[in-house]
């Protein structure tokens, strides 16, 4: 047995214990019933102390959720948002590849995008890609075709 599950078995039962010493103290009266009551709390205390590394991070993370967002919103995006400064950087200091790389990225996420296809068949123009050029020219004239038909 690890000592997670047995961590938790001893937090069980002195839980169990606690309630069990409670419930001895309502029976008795108050003076005699406070040595039955300081030993249930502490049973108590203890068998939270045995819970909390399981379930502390967990509550904190619960908590402090909402307040988290506000300074640092979620992560999870469903596209990035649109930018050309990247691209245009790399197609400024004749990066070719890195250049042509942006902009595909951008016309992953942003298909209807006109620009970023102008943009990089004027960068194969500089250059002297003829293949690339034409690459980018069908597929300009495949996306305007479909946003013809729509």
């Amino acid at each position: 047995m690890n000592w997670q599950k047995a961590r938790r078995i001893l937090a069980g039962l002195a839980l169990v214990a606690s309630v069990w010493l409670m419930s001895a103290a309502l029976k008795m009266d108050w003076l005699s019933a406070a040595l039955l009551v300081i030993g249930s709390l502490l049973l108590l205390v203890t068998a939270v102390l045995l819970l909390a590394p399981d379930t502390a991070f967990k509550l904190a993370e619960w908590i402090a959720h909402p307040f988290a967002e506000l300074f640092y919103p979620s992560e999870e995006f469903e596209k990035p948002p649109l930018s050309y400064l990247l691209a245009r950087r790399y197609s400024q200091e004749r990066k070719l590849e890195a250049a042509v790389q942006e902009y595909e990225k951008i016309l992953f996420y942003y298909p209807e995008e006109r620009d970023a296809y102008l943009e990089v068949i004027e960068l194969a123009r500089r250059v002297g890609d003829e293949e690339l050029r034409e690459r980018f020219e069908g597929l300009l004239k495949v996306r305007d075709g479909a946003a013809i038909r729509e």
